[in-house]
């Protein structure tokens, strides 16, 4: 396995870190994006078990996280992360110009790559979504949620703790605890972040139809962060005649890093080699 990273100019002028596992011989290359809070690093054990199977990992950090540029947790639209990851692909492709290229997103990450396969999917081989963020409680007072809209506008970039609670990403322990004392997560959102990700929420939700790649739908059954209501929505909502949806009954939020992990993670490897020419 050879690893790499570096970093390029995204949206902005804001700058980007990347990093990527690359096996000897490459079958097709998946694109991770991360979610809220975390970054690219967290994902290397999944990078490994795709290596073993020669398909090429690359993961960026979304701005406003881990080792990219930035205000943390803030952007000013939603499709800057889109016009990141679209600069990111376009790179990737450029080295490798004949390969299948699949999107995998978790989370805040699934919300961008499936807002991605809407309006840039074309050409993607597949996309692959676990516990996006599809639907979520919000569970505050109405004028909270008043004044977030409101300093929206008028301080979009004012931020405020996520609100999320760690001890229900994993019932591995050692995986929360890693989690909590890892210097590049943080739990920072700003508000015009907030009214942003509502937004998309809503366009994925409408716009799903659009989608033309094959789409895996993955959601953890017992998930604290999203709603699990929200993958059976999206999915109904798919025309793609090449998709699927799976549960995994009694998982928290993070299922590649749940005590179970191999299963989603095997399960989305072996869906990814059907759909290799």
């Amino acid at each position: 396995m050879k690893p790499e990273s570096g970093t390029f100019t995204g949206c902005g002028g804001i700058e980007i870190y990347w990093q990527a596992w690359l096996p000897d011989t490459i079958r097709a290359v998946c694109i991770i994006a991360h979610g809220l809070g975390e970054h690219s690093g967290r994902y290397e054990h999944v990078a490994h078990a795709l290596v073993e199977h020669d398909l090429a990992c690359f993961a960026l950090d979304h701005r406003g996280h881990g080792q990219s540029g930035g205000k943390r947790g803030h952007i000013l639209s939603f499709e800057e992360f889109e016009n990141d990851l679209e600069t990111f692909r376009r790179q990737v492709e450029g080295r490798f110009p004949d390969m299948p290229v699949f999107l995998i997103g978790h989370s805040m990450g699934g919300l961008i790559a499936a807002s991605y396969a809407i309006t840039k999917g074309q050409g993607l081989a597949g996309l692959v979504l676990s516990s996006a963020a599809l639907r979520v409680d919000v569970d505050e007072p109405a004028i909270k949620l008043a004044l977030g809209k409101l300093f929206s506008k008028i301080l979009p970039g004012v931020t405020m703790s996520n609100g999320l609670d760690p001890d229900y990403i994993s019932h591995e322990p050692d995986v929360v605890e890693k989690y909590k004392n890892d210097p590049l997560v943080h739990d920072r959102v700003s508000a015009r972040w907030f009214t942003e990700f509502q937004k998309a929420i809503e366009k994925v939700h409408e716009l799903a139809h659009e989608i033309c790649v094959p789409a895996l739908i993955m959601q953890s059954g017992d998930d604290k962060m999203v709603n699990p209501s929200g993958a059976r929505e999206f999915y109904d909502r798919l025309t793609v005649e090449d998709s699927s949806l799976q549960y995994w009954e009694g998982f928290y939020h993070e299922m590649f890093n749940e005590t179970d992990k191999q299963k989603p993670i095997s399960f989305m490897i072996e869906w990814i080699e059907k759909r290799l020419p």
